[in-house]
Order: C-alpha cells, then structure tokens, then sequence
C-alpha cells in the first residue's frame, strides 16, 4: 500500500516498534476516538504486552492519553507536530498566498489537500462568500476517490502504483451510493480526468455537492498536492460549472508555477 516516496523508504532499514506506534496514531486518528488496549492490540493483531508498550511510550511523549477508565485517545502533541508540518509545507504557503492574491472563485469553498495513501487529508481552505458554501475543516480525511482532489491525485498515478495502492480491497468504502465501488470503476473514472484535465465529484462525498479538483504539480513535475472548489449542486449552469473548472485549472497551475514546476 505504498505511493511514490513511500516505497523507496522499504529498501532503508525500518523499526517494527516505531511502525507499530504509527499504526497506533492512524488507528485513533481514523476513529472512533478512543481505544482500549484490547480494542487496539485486537484490530492491529499485536500482542497486548507489545501493545502496551508502545502506548506507554506515546503516553510519555505527549502523543496518546489514557483516559481514567484507561482507554487511550490522542496527545495534544499531535496537534502540535500537524501544527509544524503545515507551516513548513510549501504547498500551503503557496496556496494561502494565491488565495490572498486572486479574486476568482470567490463565491465558492476551496481547499487544499495532499494525498497520503489512499486518502486525502484537507491542508488547508478558503471559505466562499455564498451563504450556501460548503465547510471543510483543516486535518480532515477522507477516501481518495470519493473526492474531487483526491480523483486528481490518483489520476497521475500509473497503472502498477495503483494496483499497489489498492492490492486486496475488493470493495470500496462508499461515502454516498453514488461514490466509486470497485478498482474497475475507478479506473474508468481516473481515464476520464486524464482526458478532462480535472475530477469531478458529483455528489460522491455528500449528497448535494458538486466538487471540481485538479493537480498542484511541484518543481520535479511531481504530484504535490491538489486544489478543489466545492458548491451546492445546482448553484450552477452548467456553463457556469466549466468556467469554474478552467479557473480552477489555472490557479492550480499558478500555483504549481510558484512550486517550481516546468
């Protein structure tokens, strides 16, 4: 289940208790917020010892809580380490500094995101000033192809790193029933972004919303991340809708021209 920058990472020596400890995080972060000792050392199919091992260490370091009744939820460090890697990405500065520059688009949400594994993680957004806008919190993470930008993203990968990515899910989580079911799907969906130039998620992560999301390249011509523009569905001619699109288009690549890319 590796990206690019993460399968070059197997070929270095590697910690298991370290990969345990992250396996951890993920675990809370991805709900529900607090765990038991069973209830992890269960779903990660480690030993209770070893589980209790770690946890004792994040607990020292600030990255888990134990709770009284001895159920662990994340540390407040988490909060501040999320807090150092944001303003060290260059993706983010770049994208608040286009946001803070251009008018366009200014009626509707957009966000930036970057893809870590086969999910999204919302980095960082703007707000519209429609009274129907929609709300993205900053830390937000969703299924990659229920979502404009995580479409886009997944769509610069090749045919091998996405059979990778998703090796042994035979069913996809499915945010609404008109989210993408199957590796199938997906890549007929993925071929016509290709084709676009930009995704399309209609309706997919929340009924009633229409998304558009396209690539932020970096100075290697790399995926960096991705930016989208989010709007109640029917806001919108569908006029209206392609000249978001082609906006979003080139702000994406005013901020990859900020990046470095060719």
């Amino acid at each position: 289940m590796a990206t690019k920058g993460t399968a070059a990472a197997r070929t270095g020596q590697v910690v298991p208790s370290v990969l345990r400890a992250g396996r951890i995080l993920d675990a809370l972060a991805a709900g529900p917020p607090t765990a038991t000792l069973a209830s992890l050392s269960r779903q990660l199919g480690y030993p209770r010892s070893s589980t209790l091992a770690v946890c004792n260490s994040l607990v020292e370091i600030g990255l888990l809580l134990r709770d009284s009744d001895g159920a662990y939820r994340l540390g407040p460090h988490t909060l501040e380490l999320s807090r150092a890697f944001l303003g060290q990405t260059d993706l983010l500065s770049e994208f608040r500094r286009a946001m803070a520059e251009t008018s366009s688009l200014s009626r509707q949400t957009l966000v930036c995101s970057v893809l870590r594994g086969r999910d999204v993680i919302y980095v960082g957004n703007r707000p519209g000033t429609s009274p129907l806008g929609v709300a993205y919190e900053v830390g937000l993470r969703l299924p990659a192809h229920c979502t404009a930008s995580g479409l886009a993203m997944l769509s610069t990968l090749d045919e091998a790193e996405l059979d990778e990515l998703y090796e042994g899910v035979a069913e996809f989580e499915r945010l609404t029933p008109r989210s993408v079911s199957d590796l199938g799907e997906l890549r007929e969906r993925l071929a016509a972004v290709r084709e676009r130039g930009y995704a399309v998620d209609d309706e997919e992560t929340a009924l009633g919303m229409l998304c558009v999301g396209a690539v932020v390249r970096d100075d290697g011509g790399e995926t960096a991340g991705a930016i989208a523009v989010s709007e109640p569905k029917g806001a919108r001619s569908a006029a209206e809708l392609d000249g978001d699109a082609d906006e979003l288009r080139q702000l994406a690549e005013r901020i990859s021209r900020a990046l470095g890319a060719p």
